[in-house]
């Protein structure tokens, strides 16, 4: 898969999971944006070593394309803002209110991972970033995923390729 793919196919069908507020241009951004800083749209179980290939690599801990962590799952599934859109998801996709069945789950489920995502953005507090707040959404990434090693380098221009797909779909 890729970020042009994921904004076209999966995304939309993972926001229609979802009530109507949710589905934002700012959400579809830094939901790309993630993709893209965590996987690529590429991988699906994190990588350790040098490894490109899953077959290759030792596997980490970290699930679906935007690399979500077993800590992330209870994190939805506890949040008063999130826990009833967390269950209703979990009992349309058929699997138990259970974070170790969820975690292994996201691995090939995109629209339960992708909803896991979209949900752990609506913990947060404030407003997602516009097209202009790349460090507002480099902020909200780290608050959000907690990654292990971030690479704040690799986020303005992601963040940038994330806006350019969510606009050229607009026109």
């Amino acid at each position: 898969m890729d970020a042009v793919t994921a904004h076209k196919f999966l995304l939309p069908a993972a926001s229609n999971l979802f009530p109507a507020y949710l589905h934002t241009p700012e959400a579809m951004a830094m939901l790309l944006a993630i993709g893209m800083q965590e996987s690529d749209f590429i991988h699906r179980q994190q990588l350790i070593g040098h490894h490109r290939n899953w077959w290759e690599s030792v596997k980490g801990p970290a699930r679906s394309f935007s690399q979500s962590e077993l800590i992330g799952i209870p994190g939805v599934l506890e949040h008063p803002a999130t826990r009833s859109m967390a269950i209703t998801l979990c009992q349309r996709f058929g699997y138990p209110i259970d974070a170790g069945v969820l975690h292994r789950a996201v691995t090939h489920n995109d629209l339960l991972a992708a909803g896991f995502a979209r949900l752990a953005l609506y913990r947060l507090p404030y407003p997602l970033p516009a097209r202009d707040q790349d460090e507002n959404g480099w902020n909200q990434y780290i608050e959000a995923w907690r990654p292990g090693k971030p690479k704040p380098d690799r986020w303005p221009e992601r963040f940038k390729r994330a806006w350019e797909i969510v606009n050229a779909s607009a026109h």
